[in-house]
Formats: structure tokens, sequence, C-alpha cells
């Protein structure tokens, strides 16, 4: 729903093509005792969800429970809440599977939401997965197009570990992507971020130091800041 879906008319409802997608909405819908009523014009798939019980609508309910329901497109992103690893690989495979793409040479995802773009990019760098995102005019929009991009093989191998796409085809392309990445020697060496002269490092160890006053500062999207050279923050990703 972050991706091609509608969380501002009174019913959820999701526009896209039929790449494998349909079928895991319908089976969520289902799971949640919703109904997924499929409109077919040919070109592309509008889908409500909707509930038996008129009044109600369980999935509406747990958008409003993620704090997604009611974001127009510009508008959408990811919760500031303590969502679990597992949770946030979901997410991601969710993402590309709707608004993503699996090419020869990278994978790539555009949204109009500049903050959803760029939180994705944060949560690919805690997986060890580095991406670029750049900008473009949005032919069908006067509000540009933010896209990210993977690229880098070593990248590519360590996404095709860590996130599990939903999406037959796209699952095969990267798999496929990944293998050249492992074949290939022109892959960054460490995990890099957004630049290459930032390097993301593993904790070692982690050790008290006994009991003294702290201070915390609150950086949004990312929650990370550098300190002494050292890049650290408050991770919601747990």
């Amino acid at each position: 729903m972050l991706g091609d879906g509608n969380t501002t008319g009174r019913t959820p409802t999701w526009v896209g093509h039929d790449d494998g997608t349909l079928e895991q909405i319908c089976d969520y819908a289902a799971k949640h005792g919703c109904r997924a009523n499929v409109e077919d014009n040919g070109t592309w798939l509008r889908v409500r969800l909707t509930d038996p019980e008129w009044h109600r609508n369980a999935l509406r309910d747990l958008l409003i429970e993620h704090q997604v329901w009611g974001l127009k497109g510009e508008e959408k992103r990811i919760a500031d809440l303590p969502y679990s690893r597992a949770f946030i690989c979901g997410l991601i495979a969710g993402l590309i599977d709707s608004d993503g793409s699996v090419e020869a040479r990278q994978v790539e995802f555009a949204n109009i939401s500049q903050v959803l773009v760029r939180q994705l990019g944060d949560a690919l760098l805690r997986l060890g997965v580095q991406s670029s995102i750049s900008s473009k005019k949005n032919n069908h929009s006067e509000k540009p197009l933010w896209r990210l991009r993977v690229a880098d093989s070593r990248s590519a191998v360590r996404m095709s570990e860590t996130v599990k796409l939903r999406a037959d085809h796209k699952a095969a392309a990267l798999d496929c992507l990944a293998a050249q990445g492992r074949a290939s020697r022109r892959s960054a060496t460490g995990c890099r971020g957004y630049a290459d002269s930032i390097v993301w490092d593993r904790v070692i160890s982690i050790r008290s130091a006994g009991v003294q006053r702290t201070y915390c500062v609150e950086v949004r999207p990312s929650h990370l800041w550098v300190a002494n050279g050292v890049v650290t923050g408050n991770c919601t990703i747990q």
C-alpha cells in the first residue's frame, strides 16, 4: 500500500499490474476477513479491499495502526515504530514488488514521496546494502519522481540474501543479478554508505561503561548523525 496503494479514500485501494502482487493482496485480504474486489480495464487493475461488515474495515484499521492511513502519495512514509528486522525485510520486499524493478544491472525503486525513498535507503543501509538516490521530472505529475538504485554488485548479493521478493519474476531477476555479483571482482570492499568515503562497520562488542548522564539527539527520518567521525544514532530496527 505504500507503493501502489491509495490510503486517502473510504476504502483501501490498490492499482497496478498483475505481476504476482494480486494473488498476495487477495490472500492477505482473506486472512483479515476482507474481500478483494478486482476491476480490470485491460491495462491495469483496480482492487478495492472491502469488509463484509459495512461499518468497519479490518485492513483500514491495520493501516491506521501503522500510521499510514490518510497519507497522500507525496506524504507516504514508514511509521516511526519499533519494527523487527524481519518486518523491515518484508516491507522492503513489498516496496520493490509494487513500485520497484529488477533489471540486468540494478535494482530500482521509484516513488513521488522523497521521505519514503530516503527511508528505504536508510533501511537498506542498515542491512548492508548501498544505494544511490536521485530525482527526475515526472511526466504524469508536477511532483518530481524520486528514484533509489542498488547497482553495486556486493550490495546486490547482500540484498538477495536478506530480502525475499514475492513476485517470482523479480525474485529470479535478483538472483541472476546477485550471481553476477558473486562472479565479479569489481565489487566494493566492505560495507559502504551513500558515498565511498563513508564506511559502514559492524558492532564487534558492547560493554558496560557504568552509569553516566547521557543525551540523545533526535534526527528524522534516519535517526543517524555523525559524532567524532562515527555514524551513530538511535536505531528503530530491532
